[in-house]
């Protein structure tokens, strides 16, 4: 799987992804951070592991691939502030979704500019990462971002599925 991704394209991808993905839905503005700085929330300073959230969809077409989206809470809580203004969820809803759906967006985004428009592309649903067994697979591309003041990592990981 490893050959069949270009990190360096598909970090300049996944920056691209997260920006029109947080950009359009939550009306952030997402800019790449410079290298040296924080590469992930939980690295290193900013943000307690505690206070982090982890959410992922698994990529089964065109490529078997793990797209992780790493935040604080307090980004999270102002994502599900934006889209949920006035009034909380509608029926059928949860706030609780909202960065799923920014992710299920992000991968989309992601996916199409890698593979070209007419890729066929398929997705699992989106969840929370709770918990890290240590399995999370290789790392093949990492974009680390400013959310306006808030760290925000993107992870793009090989997985490999059991049937």
């Amino acid at each position: 799987m490893n050959d069949t991704i270009d990190s360096i394209k598909a970090t300049g991808l996944l920056m691209e992804a997260l920006s029109i993905a947080f950009g359009d839905m939550a009306f952030i503005d997402v800019a790449p951070m410079a290298q040296g700085q924080i590469a992930s929330p939980g690295a290193g300073g900013a943000v307690a592991v505690e206070a982090l959230v982890r959410v992922a969809i698994d990529v089964l077409k065109p490529v078997s691939c793990r797209l992780e989206i790493e935040c604080p809470v307090s980004l999270k809580e102002r994502v599900e502030s934006t889209l949920f203004q006035g009034g909380g969820a509608r029926a059928g809803e949860s706030e609780e979704d909202s960065l799923l759906e920014i992710l299920n967006v992000a991968a989309g985004v992601f996916l199409t500019s890698y593979f070209g428009p007419g890729a066929d592309i398929k997705l699992e649903l989106p969840e929370y990462l709770f918990l890290s067994d240590g399995s999370e697979g290789e790392t093949l591309a990492e974009a680390s971002a400013d959310a306006e003041g808030e760290p925000l990592r993107a992870v793009l990981r090989s997985i490999r599925y059991r049937y």
